[in-house]
């Protein structure tokens, strides 16, 4: 949700969670959102905690597109290697 559709009411660990991701600590802030979902103090608390949930959640397929690069760049280094 975007800053200005978030609400600060009664939402302590998930504020606290809001905040550090906004700070870059992306793993802090997953592991708060993780605890309010766990035991959330209202449907729209679950929502908002299960959304930062899938925002910091890890992109596989840029992964994969990385290690596919990484793997080329080796190659290409080797048959350079070899001339």
């Amino acid at each position: 949700m975007p800053k200005a559709e978030r609400r600060g009411d009664g939402a302590g660990p998930l504020q606290a969670a809001w905040q550090a991701l906004e700070a870059g600590d992306v793993v802090a802030a997953r592991r708060l959102a993780l605890a309010v979902a766990a035991e959330p103090p209202s449907p729209e608390v679950a929502a908002e905690a299960r959304d930062l949930i899938d925002r910091t959640g890890i992109n596989w397929r840029v992964l994969g597109y990385g290690l596919f690069a990484a793997v080329l760049i080796v190659c290409l280094i080797l048959l350079a290697g070899r001339r």
